[in-house]
């Protein structure tokens, strides 16, 4: 894994209600087409990357990287920071 200083991060917020979190699918479906990644398990990896969206307890932060052949995402968690949720791999 690259470290945190040669990472290059795409950075996504997204506010407490519903109507946004179909955002994380569109940016997670973008990184893979961007990295070359087959869709294989995409549906699954939006699915758990939008149950950690807060209704309520103010935005939720996302980040992605792209790895070698492989996307990263990441949630960041109030009292322990950013915690990797997917990885997909080509």
């Amino acid at each position: 894994m690259p470290t945190a200083e040669a990472t290059e991060y795409t950075y996504l917020t997204v506010p407490p209600t519903a109507e946004f979190r179909s955002c994380v699918g569109l940016v997670m479906a973008g990184m893979a087409m961007r990295a070359r990644v087959g869709v294989g398990g995409l549906e699954e990896a939006v699915e758990l990357l939008e149950s950690y969206h807060s209704q309520g307890a103010g935005p939720t932060r996302y980040r992605f990287f792209l790895g070698e052949e492989s996307v990263v995402a990441e949630v960041e968690m109030p009292e322990s920071g950013w915690r990797k949720v997917v990885e997909l791999v080509s």
